[in-house]
């Protein structure tokens, strides 16, 4: 059996392939790995919690364009 040394018989091959493998240039080898899908486990915190969510995004609908302009300059002024 030969030996490989670069993924997908290629030196930079680089991306997914049908959301499975991952081929990667690292910065001492060239990887390839399994991308295993998350579960989206339905929880009564989690359903609670996108429910808080889902009420704020409305929420922030509401507001005129005036007053997400301040919200939003409040926030990136408080982050700095």
């Amino acid at each position: 059996m030969a030996k490989l040394f670069g993924p997908l018989f290629s030196l930079n091959a680089k991306g997914t392939i049908a959301n499975i493998l991952t081929f990667s240039n690292r910065k001492i080898v060239k990887q390839v790995r399994f991308q295993r899908k998350q579960k989206d486990k339905t929880t009564a915190g989690r359903t609670t919690q996108r429910g808080y969510f889902q009420e704020a995004i409305e929420k922030w609908h509401t507001l005129t364009d005036e007053q997400q302009q301040q919200w939003n300059d409040f926030v990136y002024d408080w982050a700095d």
